[in-house]
């Protein structure tokens, strides 16, 4: 054996294994350098050799000494904080929240350190950043939120793991923009541009439009939802040209979010020509003039009808001009597939009184067929002030408001913030009554159970002391719920010496 050769570079072995020697010969220092190294039967054909040069380049990579690389970019001295340094009891409970104990309190406890202008501690930050990547594409605003409880440390680290940077202040969007042209993946990084920078957003999608097809053209639109104003107005109307027709229905609903005058008058006089002088809504218009005017904004998309489209897609306050009835009791009227669409319209406007007063008609007529989820949404949405006048309203005029499968006692279930004294205190003496008045099928345990858990967060901190006695027998239980009330016990404990830090 001859001296050994410098084996060649290993990023070149990885492109000759690539390309495969089909087409193209191995490069000449390989045959050279294992021929030197004595490592292969010289009577192997290229592939062979090919693959034997990168098995021992790859374990020759492994071993060679890496030089650490110069700082690029961001600083790599974390900066000092502002705020003040959260109180023991407070750190000691994030730490819970993030380790798996009281996940879900998380939420609360980051309104905690916001509301105290304090910060997660620097060693919860990367369970704090990981928890707010998984909340990116459900919930930006709030995935954002979590990385400002992390005060400055926090924006700090998600600028330098390529897993969390986008929830940094200053990532580039324009780099990734550029970097990916997958559509889906475009339009949702293009919705979380559009919440930090609508208009240069706007502009990103404005340059490569015409090249889009139709079908991605509609993908990329979903991203449009978000920040919509009269500065997207002029944009939304020159695109609304395409012959797709899918493409000028998702337009036409952004241009009506928008506010875009045309668009309003336009369908406002679609909607106007199919309401009776009763409140009733025809399905089909019948004149010329507002067919070729459905037309100009997509038409309609079967199974939906006319009806349904227009009352999903315009402004709920809207109505009040054609229909002489009162929203309650025009909704009321109403066929359940249209409510589902006034829902989910209601969803989609920001018009607080309207969403109140609609939430307001769901909890006291509970109108059939209404998608369960879709309440939940609207629900959600509340302010708390606004949420606790409904259902101390409800409360006051329905006895029998909370039972068991009962739309108001789902909806309250899933707020996302703790409920009023008064809801606490009435949801847990349901939840008992149901427990000891009620022979449990299996399917009633498991709903029961359900509400058990989803309730738990969600209670009062301050009726404590009221619920220990409360729960004093459940607690002595041996079967689920037993463990089901102590559980609300200790987490309601934590809670309120969580509140007094």
């Amino acid at each position: 054996m001859g001296p050994v050769t410098t084996p060649p570079p290993y990023s070149s072995l990885l492109r000759a294994v690539t390309l495969g020697t089909a087409r193209r010969d191995p490069p000449a220092e390989v045959a050279t350098w294992l021929a030197s190294l004595d490592a292969v039967d010289p009577t192997a054909d290229d592939a062979e050799r090919l693959l034997a040069a990168i098995a021992v380049g790859e374990r020759l990579e492994r071993l060679r000494p890496h030089r650490a690389r110069p700082p690029s970019g961001p600083a790599d001295v974390a900066p000092a904080e502002t705020g003040s340094p959260p109180a023991l009891r407070l750190a000691r409970g994030l730490q819970l929240m993030l380790e798996g104990t009281y996940t879900e309190l998380l939420d609360e406890g980051i309104d905690l350190v916001l509301e105290r202008k304090t910060y997660v501690p620097p060693p919860l930050l990367p369970a704090l950043l990981q928890r707010a990547a998984a909340l990116m594409e459900e919930d930006f605003p709030r995935a954002r939120t979590y990385v400002r409880a992390g005060g400055r440390r926090a924006n700090w680290l998600a600028e330098r793991n390529p897993d969390w940077a986008e929830l940094a202040t200053g990532f580039d969007y324009v780099r990734a923009w550029r970097a990916t042209d997958q559509p889906s993946h475009r339009a949702k990084l293009l919705a979380r541009w559009r919440f930090t920078a609508p208009d240069a957003a706007r502009e990103a999608l404005a340059k490569g439009w015409s090249d889009q097809s139709p079908r991605n053209q509609e993908i990329l639109l979903e991203g449009m939802a978000v920040g919509l104003s009269a500065a997207d107005h002029s944009w939304l109307r020159e695109s609304l040209s395409p012959k797709r027709k899918g493409v000028r229905r998702v337009l036409t609903a952004l241009l009506l979010r928008a506010g875009e005058p045309e668009a309003i008058a336009d369908l406002g006089e679609l909607a106007r020509a199919i309401v009776s002088e009763g409140g009733d809504l025809r399905t089909t218009v019948v004149h010329a003039e507002h067919k070729e005017l459905l037309k100009k904004y997509g038409g309609l998309k079967a199974p939906q009808t006319l009806d349904q489209w227009l009352l999903e897609i315009m402004p709920p306050s809207s109505w009040d001009e054609w229909v002489k009835l009162k929203p309650p009791t025009w909704w009321l009227s109403l066929k359940p597939l249209q409510v589902r669409s006034v829902g989910r319209a209601v969803a989609t406007f920001d018009n607080p009184g309207r969403k109140v007063e609609f939430l307001d008609f769901l909890l006291r007529e509970s109108p059939p067929q209404f998608p369960a989820e879709l309440g939940v949404e609207l629900v959600r949405q509340l302010p708390d002030a606004a949420f606790d006048r409904l259902y101390e309203s409800l409360l006051t005029d329905q006895r029998d408001a909370l039972r068991l499968r009962g739309l108001p006692r789902w909806l309250a279930l899933n707020r996302r913030s703790a409920w009023s004294e008064r809801l606490t205190r009435a949801m847990v003496r349901r939840l008992l009554d149901d427990l000891e008045n009620r022979q449990l099928d299996y399917a009633t345990q498991r709903d029961l159970a359900l509400h058990w858990k989803l309730a738990t967060p969600l209670l009062h901190p301050a009726v404590f002391s009221w619920l220990r006695q409360q729960l004093h027998s459940a607690t002595e239980r041996y079967d689920a719920f037993g463990k089901l009330a102590t559980t609300m016990l200790q987490t309601t404990a934590f809670r309120r010496e969580l509140s007094r830090t």
